[in-house]
């Protein structure tokens, strides 16, 4: 995952005037969540590029996983 390819989107339901904010990887087209606010998406973007910024550091990794 590339820092710079995680954005986020702004999602409009064409029903009624909600607003969502889906966190989104254009790097390699796939959703990495939908939030109510943009607050909370931005959170996870900012989580997820720091969980990287440790790996790349060789620190210990924030959200180790099986590999």
């Amino acid at each position: 995952m590339l820092n710079d390819a995680i954005e986020i989107r702004e999602l409009k339901d064409s029903d009624d005037a909600t607003v969502r904010y889906e966190v989104y990887d254009s790097d390699t087209g796939t959703s990495l969540g939908v939030y109510d606010n943009y607050e909370d998406a931005q959170y996870e973007v900012e989580s997820m590029k720091s969980s990287n910024r440790n790996v790349w550091d060789d620190a210990k990794e924030a959200d180790p996983g099986v590999d």
